[in-house]
Order: structure tokens, then C-alpha cells, then sequence
């Protein structure tokens, strides 16, 4: 067998997560030994996912690379089974002085370079989270996603002075929605320069208490917003009812934002803060919003309001649920946009067939039309109101996609790279054996026929695609060898393959032909296929040299539970490779 060069094994390691390496010990140490030094290395996301041992750490304190990136997901940061929490919030934390101690050394061991930490799902207490990130100066970004925390507040405010953006999102559980939020107060008196801040607020008028945990938290938000305003460019909230913080963000002078999103923003009486605020804010370029008022028809004024107001936006994502045919006709005044997407969130809709008749933008690039309902005759006149789309996404209009309506699109759409008709139950093989063939599309890049009926081994035979990188062919149960066969001679240069739920249809034979056919391959997923076994992880690991992602998530048959086969094959590369490349010191 041929050594491996290092350009591909820097790909095959480039998105791997460490968890995904946890059963091969020997791969790891190899892995560390050869190639910590790679410059690469260090730009790399760290995952650490659920098991986090003393050892594991131990393998990074013993590493030459300066990392940047460390995600956490679903990890306790003290003992659970020993701790006892109180919604009075005087929890008994029960830590483990071992594993405190290697974290914190690991933190400490790359201070100086680590610029984003993400935490997902994780247990933590206060203050112990608080001296963790105080040790973090060069931090850049900080994700904080769904966690729970237990404890006391730390007395000292937080001091990150290059953290540039900060995501929240609130953890399922509504108790820990009084609790968790308490971190916005601590980036209140943090002296930074925030440009990017995605939060959620637990807010809404009927609240009550104004000195409650949750109100707090808005101010804390407020006060943010305030003390950001000149540097923040980026500003997404949900449940953005709150007056003083609607206030604030509309009717601000020095805020410029350019890239806003607003979910369920309530209008009720202040519709003119609203106008005045698009009037304000020339420079967006990406809004996502949903609106709702009391009177139906005022969401196609606010929607004028926004297409003859804001001349740059690039992306636009506007909730139709109560807009008009005539509310969208003004979406030909946006002639910058570039990217579409209408969805429908609620169940009043005004619109009919005739939405897209006098409807006319010939720069738009991309459309997601996020509604079952729409009718036949609207999505036929895509083609001639968006002539030029590069990306169109119909997966959730079930009921217009219809053989016809991919026949229209194969023929009028020549420009398309992307296309999207996942869910499309209506759609049988005539769909693709009709005059016009997937094929005429010459520029089609990525191609999404999840839970499709009409793709089978005749439809498949139909597709000679050399562009197609990307297909997903998820769900598809009526596929055979005969189809797998026809797709890989008709589209080679796929790297990315979606052949998750296949059930029995994707066997051993199945695995053989992908891995033989697509030696490009990147990303293969396998997701419940349960004919599989391991003779089919072999021939693709020993086939697809370029692999970086490989799933084999709940593959009955595959029992890879003996590391020799990797151990061997990873070994067998050469480490002389390495010599005369560029370490980093």
C-alpha cells in the first residue's frame, strides 16, 4: 500500500472531532506525535464531547500546538450525583480537584492563543466558570449555548478586553431560564468592543415583577446594547418585546447596525419607532425579521418600509404568514438582494397563485420558500420572476412541486447550482424521465432529493451531472445496487454523499461501489443502515483517501470495537513526509 502524503492526512484530520478518536488510542498518540507541530493543527476546532478524563487532557498538555478553538459539548464541570441544587440557588457543589486542576491547566497552557470557546449542554458553576474565562485574555468569542449553572455569583466583573462576539441561547428547562441568563450582567462591565451579540430573552409583556431574575437580565441586555452601540455591527434576539430594549435599539442615533435579526418582534403602538429605525439604518445588509401587528395590512407597509429603505440589504428572511400579493410586489425595490427566503410561521396567509406575477428581480441569486400551501401556479412563475436564481430551496412546498413543476424547472433554470426538493411527495420518476433531464443544469453543485419517491434506479440512470458535488439521497428506500451504480457513473466527482435511513437498501455491495467509483469523496454519511458491516468501513477507509467525516451512527453491523485495522493503516505513514515543512515554534 502507498504511504499516505501529509496533505491528506492534514484533510482527514482537519474537522475531526477527538471523540471521534477515542477508541483508537494508538491513532491519537501517533496522530499528536507526528503532526502537533503542523501549522494547521492550530486553527483546528478542539471538540471535546461528553467524556472528558484527566488523560485526555494530558495528551494536549503534552502538545507543541498552540490551539485557538475548544469546544465543550454535554460535559459536567463538577459532580453531579454528589452536588445538590437548590432553587434558592445556595447549591452544595461537589468538584473534582483532579480534573479542576488538569483544566486548568489546560487553559493556562494556551492562553495566550486560544480565541474562541463554545460551551454546549455543559453543567457549570459560577465561579468557577468565571475564574476559567478571567485566565483567557486573547479571547475572541464566547459561545454559551443551553448550559446550566449552579452556584453563587462571582464578585468580580468579567474582564475579556478583546471579546469581539457573544451567542446565548437559554437551556430547555424554564427553572434554569431565571438562572442561566445572570451572564449578561457579567459582560456589562467588561471593557470591550463587542461587534456581533446573538442572545435570547425570556420576556414578554405580561411578565409582571420588574425587579424579577428575568428582568434583569433585559436590563443587563439594555445596558449592552448601550455600551456596545458604536462598535456593534451584528444584533440578533428573539422574543424581542421588551419597550425599553425596543426603545433603545430603534431609536438609538449611534447604533449602526448592518446585520439585524428580530424574532417575534410585536408592534402595537410604536409602528413608527419601527420606521423611523429602517429609515435609520441604511447600511444592513442582512435582516431576518418576523412581525406581528394587530391589523393584518399593516405588514405590507412595514414591509415597504423596509425595501425602500434599506437599498444595501444583501439577505432577507421576512415572515409572509400575514403579507399581501401586493405587500410582495414591493420586494422588486431591494435591487442589491441576494438572497430570498419567505416563510410562513403562522397560519393566516393573504397570499395566492398570483403572489409572483408582477413580481420581477433579475439579480436575485438564491429562494427558500418555506410554505406547504403555496399553490401550483406560483411556483411555475418562479422561472420568469427570478430568471437568473443560482439556488432555489422548494422542500417544505410539498403540495406545488410536481412532476410538471421540475420538468419547468430543469428546462427554465439552466443557471442552477443548487437545488433543493426534499419532501416533495408528489414527485414520481417522470419527474426526471421526462424531455427535459436533471442533466441540462450543467452548473449544479448540490442537489437535495431527501424522502423523495420519484428517485429510484431508473430516475438515477437518468443523471449525468459531472459539476455535482454534493447530493443527499436521505430516506430514499427504493434504491438498489442498480441505482448506486448509476449515480456514481453519472456524477464522479461527488464529495459529499448523504445516504442516511436507506435501511437494508445500502449493503456491503452498496458501500464497495461508492467507495470504488468516488475516490474524491469527503463527507459520507451512513446514518441507520443496518446491512452494513465492517467490511464496509474497510473498503471505504482503504478506498477514499480524501475522507475527513465518515457516519456509521446506529449501523447495527458495524463492530469496531479492535483498533488494530486503524492502528496498522496509520501507521504506515511515512513520517519522513514531514521533513522540510514548516513547523510552527
Amino acid at each position: 500500500m502507498d504511504t499516505l502524503p501529509v496533505e491528506i492526512i492534514e484533510k482527514i484530520f482537519k474537522n475531526l472531532r477527538f471523540s471521534d478518536l477515542k477508541q483508537a488510542s494508538a491513532v491519537c498518540r501517533l496522530w499528536y506525535g507526528v503532526y502537533q507541530r503542523s501549522a494547521f493543527m492550530s486553527k483546528m476546532v478542539v471538540h471535546f464531547k461528553k467524556e472528558l478524563t484527566v488523560a485526555t487532557m494530558a495528551l494536549f498538555l503534552a502538545s507543541d500546538c498552540r490551539y485557538q478553538n475548544i469546544r465543550f459539548t454535554s460535559i459536567p464541570f463538577y459532580d453531579l450525583a454528589k452536588s445538590k441544587r437548590n432553587l434558592c440557588r445556595r447549591d452544595v457543589i461537589h468538584e473534582d480537584e483532579d480534573f479542576i486542576t488538569g483544566l486548568r491547566k489546560l487553559l493556562d497552557k494556551f492562553s495566550d492563543s486560544l480565541q474562541l470557546i463554545s460551551l454546549c449542554k455543559c453543567n457549570l458553576e459560577r465561579t468557577r466558570f468565571h475564574e476559567f474565562l478571567q485566565a483567557l485574555p486573547e479571547l475572541k468569542v464566547l459561545e454559551v449555548e443551553e448550559c446550566v449553572f449552579a452556584g453563587e455569583d462571582p464578585d468580580e466583573t468579567l474582564n475579556l478586553p478583546k471579546l469581539k462576539q457573544f451567542n446565548f441561547k437559554f437551556p430547555e428547562d424554564e427553572v434554569q431560564r431565571f438562572e442561566s441568563g445572570h451572564i449578561y450582567g457579567w459582560l456589562v462591565g467588561n471593557s470591550c468592543c463587542l461587534t456581533k451579540l446573538k442572545l435570547q430573552l425570556c420576556v414578554n409583556e405580561m411578565f409582571g415583577d420588574l425587579d424579577s431574575d428575568l428582568w434583569y437580565q433585559v436590563k443587563a441586555v439594555a445596558k449592552l446594547v448601550r455600551q456596545h452601540k458604536k462598535t456593534m455591527k451584528s444584533f440578533k434576539v428573539d422574543s424581542f418585546n421588551d419597550p425599553c430594549l425596543k426603545m433603545l435599539v430603534f431609536e438609538d442615533d449611534e447604533l449602526q447596525l448592518e446585520k439585524v435579526v428580530l424574532g417575534e418582534l410585536k408592534l402595537r403602538t410604536d409602528d413608527q419607532v419601527f420606521y423611523d429605525f429602517v429609515a435609520k439604518h441604511k447600511k444592513i445588509k442582512k435582516l431576518d425579521i418576523a412581525i406581528e401587528s394587530q391589523l393584518d395590512a399593516n405588514n405590507d407597509l412595514y414591509l415597504k418600509a423596509i425595501c425602500e429603505n434599506l437599498p444595501l440589504l444583501e439577505q432577507f428572511y421576512f415572515d409572509m404568514s400575514r403579507s399581501s400579493d401586493s405587500g410582495l410586489e414591493h420586494l422588486q425595490k431591494l435591487h442589491k438582494l441576494k438572497n430570498l427566503v419567505l416563510t410562513k410561521n403562522r397560519n393566516t396567509i393573504a397570499l395566492t397563485e398570483h403572489c409572483f406575477d408582477h413580481i420581477f428581480m433579475p439579480n436575485l441569486k438564491s429562494l427558500g420558500i418555506y410554505y406547504k400551501d403555496l399553490q401550483l401556479p406560483a411556483v411555475q412563475q418562479i422561472p420568469v420572476s427570478f430568471p437568473n436564481l443560482m439556488a432555489l430551496n422548494l422542500s417544505e412546498c410539498e403540495k406545488a412541486v410536481t412532476d410538471a413543476t421540475v420538468q419547468l424547472l430543469f428546462q427554465s433554470l439552466p443557471t442552477l447550482e443548487s437545488l433543493d426538493l426534499s419532501k416533495c411527495k408528489q414527485l414520481t420518476e417522470a419527474a426526471f424521465l421526462g424531455p427535459a433531464r436533471v442533466s441540462a443544469l450543467r452548473k449544479l453543485k448540490d442537489l437535495v432529493l431527501e424522502k423523495c419517491p420519484g428517485v429510484t434506479d431508473v430516475s438515477l440512470q437518468t443523471f449525468d451531472n459531472r459539476a455535482l458535488r454534493s447530493i443527499s439521497v436521505a430516506m430514499c428506500t427504493r434504491i438498489t445496487n442498480v441505482g448506486w451504480e448509476a449515480l456514481c457513473r453519472g456524477c464522479p466527482n461527488l464529495t459529499w454523499l448523504n445516504a442516511s435511513h436507506c435501511t437494508r437498501n445500502f449493503d456491503n455491495e452498496s458501500a464497495r461501489i461508492v467507495a470504488t467509483m468516488l475516490p474524491e469523496l469527503e463527507i459520507l454519511n451512513l446514518f441507520k443502515n443496518a446491512a452494513l458491516t465492517n467490511e464496509a468501513v474497510y473498503c471505504i477507509v482503504e478506498n477514499c483517501r480524501y475522507l475527513e467525516d465518515l457516519c456509521l451512527t446506529k449501523c447495527r453491523g458495524v463492530k469496531m470495537k479492535k483498533v488494530e485495522y486503524f492502528d496498522d493503516k496509520m501507521n504506515r505513514v511515512n513520517k519522513e513526509c514531514l521533513k522540510g515543512r514548516k513547523v510552527v515554534p
